[in-house]
């Protein structure tokens, strides 16, 4: 006969189907903060956002249960990808959430769904793997800068401006003399205090997906963006960094090559595994028009 006296009768949940009745829950001041930082790099692995906000993967995963339960993020398990070999899941900002970004950012509402809805019909395209690869190395980038500054007492963050907050319009001289408009759209903005000097740069994430020649009309949009003075008048600095970040030797070097034919300045090369807190300071940075490594301490 077989004892069933200690046997508990429980039900296991559903991983993509959430409950009729969630349990109630007050947003914390830390539950804001996923759900802006989630609308910023626009999704984010489990391990990414405890990286940023949790001491363990058990603390982790039982808030974003709570928050995915009650309608703030949705959340999505997909198959081994290039960044993460597992298929831990994927969150993005769901309608809750929105409110929540909108009202602490001061951004409208209707712009908030507008981007959520486009990432959600993009999990149904052929070209998200692609889209998330890039996303989510772009969201790596900024963590590994960040994590890098607490490494690094002697320098200071000056703060971090998102993708989607970057992009804007400018107007420059174009060769026939003539005022045209051109649209700028880099991958983030980061700066940071080192001896009493503040450096600011833009990110690029290359995953090897434009020519040569498309790289090259990047290039060029940089030259005009940083000639119109639209820079100056946003951040109130004169002078700024592009730093581009892409798969590997081969290809650092053919863009390096391809950026040197418009210009040897500006422009900083490493490869994505040097995207890392050990690592992101170091003399690990290739630059137009030199040659050899170098940090981005360096003056």
């Amino acid at each position: 006969m077989t004892d069933n006296k200690n046997t508990k009768n429980t039900k296991r949940r559903s991983r993509t189907k959430r409950p009729r009745n969630p349990q109630h829950m007050a947003l914390t001041h830390r539950d804001k903060e996923i759900l802006t930082r989630i609308w910023q790099d626009r999704m984010l692995y489990t391990s990414q956002i405890e990286r940023i906000f949790f001491p363990s993967p058990q603390a982790t995963n039982v808030r974003l249960r709570r928050l995915w339960e009650n309608g703030y993020v949705e959340r999505y398990f997909l198959p081994t990808l290039i960044f993460h070999g597992s298929s831990e899941a994927l969150y993005m900002l769901d309608r809750k959430g929105a409110d929540i970004v909108s009202v602490g950012m001061g951004i409208e509402r209707q712009k908030v769904l507008q981007g959520m809805r486009y990432l959600k019909w993009k999990t149904g395209t052929s070209s998200f793997l692609l889209t998330l690869d890039h996303t989510l190395a772009t969201a790596e980038f900024r963590m590994a800068f960040q994590e890098a500054v607490m490494d690094h007492p002697e320098i200071r963050c000056g703060g971090w401006i998102p993708e989607r907050l970057c992009q804007e319009e400018y107007r420059h001289w174009s060769k026939t003399e003539e005022k045209v408009k051109g649209k700028f759209r880099p991958d983030g903005f980061g700066q940071y205090e080192y001896q009493n000097r503040l450096f600011s740069f833009f990110v690029e994430v290359d995953l090897a997906t434009m020519s040569n020649k498309a790289f090259a009309g990047k290039v060029g949009r940089y030259l005009d963006y940083s000639k119109s003075g639209r820079y100056q008048d946003r951040f109130g600095t004169r002078f700024f960094r592009a730093l581009v970040a892409t798969v590997g030797g081969e290809r650092l070097q053919n863009l390096k090559r391809t950026t040197e034919e418009l210009t040897d300045g500006i422009f900083w090369f490493t490869t994505l595994d040097n995207i890392c807190r050990e690592k992101f300071f170091g003399k690990v940075w290739h630059r137009a028009g030199k040659d050899g490594l170098h940090s981005l301490l360096d003056k």
